[in-house]
C-alpha cells in the first residue's frame, strides 16, 4: 500500500487557492460562452457550488476534513503536475453520473472518496 504524505497547512492554503482559481476559470467560461452554453451547464454549476463550498474553511479545519480523503488528495498531483487544479472537473464528471444528487458538501468528499477506493 503507498504511503500517504504527509500535507502542510501551508500546502492546503496553496491547494485551496488552486481549487479557487479553477471555480474562478470555469466561471469565466460560463460568463464568455453565454446564456445557452450557461443553461447546459446547470447540473455542473451546482456541482461546482457544492464541491467548493467544503473548500471555504480555514486551511486547517481543510487539512483535518479531507487529510485522507483520497479524492480530495489528487489536487496535490495537479499542483505537482501543471501548477493548476483540476480537481473539481474531475470530480464533477464523476457526480453527474450520480442518479440522485442532493448531498451536503462534506457528504459529498465522503461519497467520492469511496468511489476513489473502489477503483
Amino acid at each position: 500500500m503507498k504511503e500517504q504524505q504527509e500535507f502542510t497547512e501551508t500546502d492546503w492554503q496553496r491547494a485551496q487557492t488552486a481549487v479557487f482559481d479553477e471555480y474562478d476559470l470555469f466561471t469565466k467560461q460560463l460568463h464568455v460562452e453565454g446564456v445557452d452554453y450557461t443553461i447546459l451547464q446547470a447540473r455542473r454549476i451546482v456541482i461546482y457550488q457544492d464541491l467548493v463550498e467544503e473548500w471555504r474553511h480555514s486551511a486547517s479545519t481543510l487539512k483535518v476534513d479531507l487529510e485522507d480523503n483520497v479524492q480530495a488528495l489528487t489536487v496535490f498531483e495537479d499542483l505537482a503536475t501543471d501548477g493548476k487544479s483540476h480537481l473539481l472537473d474531475r470530480c464533477a464528471t464523476k457526480m453527474e453520473k450520480w442518479p440522485d444528487y442532493i448531498p451536503s458538501p462534506l457528504t459529498i468528499w465522503l461519497e467520492l472518496a469511496e468511489d476513489a477506493e473502489r477503483e
